[in-house]
């Protein structure tokens, strides 16, 4: 290019400019108004748009609804029309104040892309010479995006086309056309194009400080055009959303149609908030009129139509740019303090997350001592979760919070333990041994058997474990036989306990070690030596757990519990008070409880009755009496393993010593290799902390704008109230 075409091409881009700087000063409302959309331009200016939702009005409805025929009378701007499929991307028009006149297009590309396709689109620079010539730079996006309509390229991009419009008159402001929204497919756009269309317009319908301009055309059934739809969906209370009827002139008059769509202007039949507004654009008969003859002949249409009947501030392009200039005016002035929590959060946010990374380290001292950090935080966690003190802001709860119960250790173990002892309760005895006179708790008739039926089984082992024992009595080691089958559950059980401990454990750890350290480090930590470290304390508690049921597996009965021969005893008057009651029922009708103190009876017929029932039977009650001591003994037994299981393996094989899995002392200890294995870095960490740290420079350079606007406006409200 030579000096003289770049001189021309700078003073048609200057002039193009300035065109869309005269279009768009009518959004402008005073100075104030103009400080406002400074601070939101400023913001936008130094990224910060790319973290926080900023003010910006969306033009959005179904396909060929007039959207970017709305959008180019409000700016200015060219943009190309046509019936049918015309918009292919997302197009934000970003006006701003400078004193050079310029025009600036380049493509953000979506987070789809690949590296290379990222740098080939960031490359992008569209050229104009004048404002006729604009819908050559929308062409030239659509092949840079792949969109050239040739067989099997793409027909809808994701990729979004800025055009950056500077000028000393110009409002700071960002008007979005966005493509069409579709239900039908056919042979230019398929089901998936609808789908993708529709998630990139709601996209944007959700950030919340957007204002939705939301386009219906006259021309077609408003059935048949979802945008109020989905605006009421996401903006119900409608205080964002203004509704545009376009294209007036297309539908004939006098007709239910006609009358159908001034009932919606007037705001009788979808109700909005801020209510609807009537446009007629350019159509292709007129495509070539100055703005001065579009407006002429849109005036002249309302001034001789029934729309007449409309307030005239609901008519016409100027009407609208005053319209959404007080909307935008409200939005911005109601938004600026959510901004700025925004903001402030974002800032806190980015430094707990640098905090995590930890400082650039390629040194072994540098590794060395952020693992040292690492150590010292995690075992203080670590102790305060199995203590149960739950000061820290790590052990937070909130309200449906789902890993609050995780990150509290000692509640975690608790519970665990307490689940463990009532499983233990009720399903630690291989068989359920139901008195004659009760029904079996169980439900399996393999899981359960009535008394008179185990004291057949307790007679066979009796003959099974014959020793020297005189007749009628039985050799005490029947009752540990009978307890070794009885506490067969016991191994099962406990091992499924000991699963649940050390995976309560390894959860803990890393919920820890992701509060205090990146993704790689945790990574690495975790599987590196976390890990391990546990499964070692895992293994150590399973050897313990062994240890401990060993004797009750092998080892003859031994207590000292005098409960064991309280309970043998209870077990047998509990018994005797039954079967006393039974006799004397089935012999007169009465029981210790039913009789009454002048209840008449047959004496001779009760005392052969108890008689009778009460003779005794040496063989049975040797049985009865092996079967209850058993019973006594596993009552005594499952008692006290299930304190030694929860203090002597759990809390002191593991809990006690998860502490010291990864403190201070053992990363003093860590050979070269393993602390350039755990405390290096890799690429994706150091591109998140430049990340963070661009993001942060951003927000902080974002706050100090909104601070220094708070600062402004307070000044001009204290000379206001001076004055």
């Amino acid at each position: 290019m030579t000096r003289k075409q770049a001189g021309e091409h700078i003073n048609m881009a200057t002039k193009l400019a300035e065109d869309i700087s005269h279009k768009t000063s009518g959004f402008i409302q005073s100075n104030n108004h103009r400080d406002l959309l400074d601070i939101v331009d400023s913001l936008r200016s130094h990224g910060v748009s790319h973290y926080v939702d900023l003010p910006q009005i969306i033009v959005c409805g179904s396909q060929s609804s007039g959207k970017s025929s709305t959008l180019e009378s409000l700016s200015g701007i060219a943009f190309p029309t046509a019936e049918g499929l015309c918009t292919r991307f997302a197009t934000e028009l970003i006006l701003r104040r400078g004193e050079k006149p310029e025009i600036k297009v380049h493509i953000q590309p979506s987070a789809s892309r690949d590296n290379e396709e990222r740098a080939r689109l960031l490359s992008f620079t569209g050229k104009t010479k004048d404002q006729d010539d604009f819908p050559k730079i929308i062409e030239a996006a659509k092949e840079a995006m792949g969109l050239t309509g040739s067989e099997g390229s793409r027909i809808f991009s994701t990729d979004v086309l800025r055009i950056e419009s500077t000028s000393p008159s110009a409002p700071n402001l960002t008007l979005v056309d966005l493509p069409g929204l579709f239900g039908a497919s056919d042979k230019n756009q398929s089901d998936d194009d609808a789908a993708l269309v529709q998630d990139l317009v709601l996209s944007y319908m959700r950030q919340r400080r957007s204002i939705i301009l939301a386009v219906v055309a006259a021309d077609n059934p408003f059935a048949n055009q979802p945008v109020t739809k989905f605006t009421r969906n996401i903006d119900p209370s409608g205080l964002r959303t203004l509704g545009l009827i376009t294209k007036p002139d297309k539908i004939e008059g006098n007709t239910e149609s006609e009358r159908y769509y001034v009932e919606m202007a007037q705001n009788q039949n979808v109700k909005l908030n801020l209510g609807w507004h009537v446009l007629r654009n350019r159509s292709h008969l007129t495509t070539n009129d100055t703005i001065e003859e579009r407006d002429e002949r849109e005036a002249e249409f309302f001034a001789d139509s029934v729309w007449s009947v409309l307030d005239s501030s609901q008519l016409g392009i100027e009407s609208l740019r005053s319209r959404l200039r007080k909307i935008l005016w409200n939005q911005i002035q109601t938004g600026l303090p959510g901004v700025k929590a925004d903001v402030q959060s974002g800032i806190k946010d980015c430094r707990v997350k640098l905090g995590q990374l930890g400082k650039a380290r390629s040194t072994k001292r540098e590794k060395h001592t952020y693992l040292q950090r690492i150590s010292s935080r995690l075992s203080k966690l670590v102790r305060a979760a199995i203590d149960g003190v739950y000061t820290d802001r790590f052990f937070e709860s909130f309200p449906g919070q789902q890993d609050a119960f995780t990150r509290r250790l000692r509640a975690h173990i608790q519970k665990i333990l307490n689940d463990y002892a009532e499983k233990m309760r009720v399903d630690g005895h291989a068989l359920e041994i139901v008195e004659d006179y009760e029904e079996p708790t169980r439900t399996s008739c393999r899981r359960y058997i009535m008394r008179i039926d185990y004291l057949e089984d307790v007679k066979d082992l009796m003959v099974e474990c014959r020793g020297r024992e005189l007749p009628g009595t039985f050799n005490p080691l029947v009752v540990g036989d009978l307890f070794s089958r009885q506490c067969k559950p016991w191994e099962l059980i406990t091992q499924k306990l000991v699963e649940q401990i050390h995976e309560a454990a390894a959860s803990n750890f890393n919920k820890a070690v992701s509060e205090i350290c990146d993704e790689n480090t945790r990574s690495r930590l975790m599987k590196g030596h976390i890990q391990p470290a546990l499964h070692r304390l895992r293994q150590n508690l399973k050897d313990k757990v062994d240890e401990l049921l060993e004797p009750h597996l092998s080892i003859h009965p031994i207590t000292y519990n005098d409960y064991l021969t309280d309970t043998v005893q209870a077990i047998q008057i509990e018994r005797h008070h039954h079967k006393f009651d039974e006799l004397s029922n089935g012999a007169c009708g009465q029981t210790s409880d039913s009789a009454s103190t002048d209840a008449r009876v047959d004496l001779k017929k009760l005392l052969l009755a108890l008689k009778k029932g009460t003779e005794p039977n040496v063989e049975e009650y040797s049985a009865s009496l092996a079967a209850d001591v058993a019973a006594a003994y596993y009552q005594v037994a499952l008692k006290k393993f299930t304190d030694d299981v929860s203090v002597d393996a759990i809390e002191a094989c593991l809990v006690q010593r998860l502490p010291e899995v990864f403190c201070p002392d053992v990363v003093w200890e860590l050979s070269d290799e393993d602390v350039e294995r755990l405390g290096s870095e890799d690429e994706n960490t150091v591109k998140e902390r430049s990340e963070l740290t661009k993001k942060l420079a951003i927000l902080e350079k974002g706050l100090e704008d909104l601070d220094a606007f708070t600062a402004r406006s307070a000044l001009r409200a204290v000379a206001k109230g001076e004055s």
